[in-house]
C-alpha cells in the first residue's frame, strides 16, 4: 500500500559538506513549501532545523577534510513533513547533549548548544540512530492544518 496521499511529495536534496550548500537547502524547502502550501513560517522553521544539523555536520562532521555528501530526504505533504539527514561523518549524537540554559544571561552562557535545543522546539518528534556508517537523524513535523483544497473532491 502506499504513502502517495499522506506525502505526495518525496524529494532527495543532495549536499556537499559546504556553507555555501545551505542556500540551496533553503531554496530546495521553499520550493516543496509552495508546492504543497505551506506558511512561510512552516517554511522558516523546518528551514532554520534543517539548517542547524546540517551545519554541524559541515562544522565537526569530517574533522579530516575532504568532499561528502550530506543527503536530505523530504516526504512532505500539505500538513506533514518527515526530514531525514544522513552523512557518513564522526557519529555523533546531537540528541545527547544538554540543553543550553536559557535561564543564564547571554553572555554567561557556554558557546553552543542552542541549535540543538531549538531544533528540539521547532519539530515534533526527532529521533537519531548511526547505523551503517551513517549519521541518521529524522525528524516530523504537523503543521496542524489542511491544504485549502482537501474539501473539495
Amino acid at each position: 500500500m502506499s504513502n502517495d496521499w499522506q506525502f505526495p511529495i518525496d524529494r532527495e536534496i543532495k549536499l556537499y559538506n559546504r556553507m555555501d550548500e545551505l542556500q540551496r537547502l533553503n531554496e530546495g524547502l521553499e520550493e516543496i513549501g509552495a508546492e504543497v502550501g505551506w506558511t512561510a513560517r512552516a517554511v522558516l522553521d523546518l528551514s532554520l532545523a534543517c539548517e542547524e544539523l546540517v551545519v554541524n555536520i559541515v562544522n565537526y562532521g569530517f574533522p579530516s577534510g575532504g568532499e561528502h555528501h550530506i543527503d536530505v530526504l523530504i516526504q512532505a505533504s500539505p500538513s506533514s513533513v518527515e526530514v531525514k539527514i544522513e552523512d557518513g561523518g564522526v557519529p555523533f549524537n546531537p540528541l545527547q547533549t544538554a540543553d543550553a540554559s536559557t535561564l543564564l544571561e547571554l553572555e554567561d552562557r557556554p558557546i553552543g548548544g542552542l541549535g540543538i535545543f531549538f531544533v528540539k522546539r521547532l519539530m515534533d518528534d526527532i529521533h537519531y540512530e548511526y547505523a551503517g556508517g551513517l549519521n541518521r537523524f529524522r525528524m516530523r513535523k504537523q503543521f496542524g492544518y489542511t491544504h485549502q483544497n482537501d474539501d473539495q473532491a
